[in-house]
């Protein structure tokens, strides 16, 4: 299963603070061609659908990921950190 940091956790939780989402509306991590801005994964606002991985903390859902992409990034670790352009979520993949 993908590892979530604290870090990535805790920049979800502010999105989700600072986002009013509608009723049944989540974060969803989302490649192409879900995710149409720049590189390749993004966050996207969608509903969840069966089969999806939920990242929560203290059973509130943080973030989804569809199990396919679950199942290709299992080894992963989503993170928030610095990066050159400035601070951002990574997914370091192994």
């Amino acid at each position: 299963m993908v590892k979530v940091t604290d870090a990535a956790r805790e920049e979800l939780m502010r999105t989700l603070e600072r986002t009013n989402l509608a009723q049944g509306k989540h974060l969803r991590l989302a490649t192409p061609p879900e995710w149409t801005g720049e590189g390749d994964f993004g966050i996207v606002i969608d509903e969840e659908k069966f089969g999806d991985l939920i990242i929560d903390s203290e059973g509130r859902p943080l973030l989804l990921v569809a199990s396919d992409l679950a199942e290709r990034i299992s080894t992963s670790v989503f993170d928030f950190k610095a990066t050159p352009q400035g601070k951002g979520f990574a997914l370091d993949v192994y």
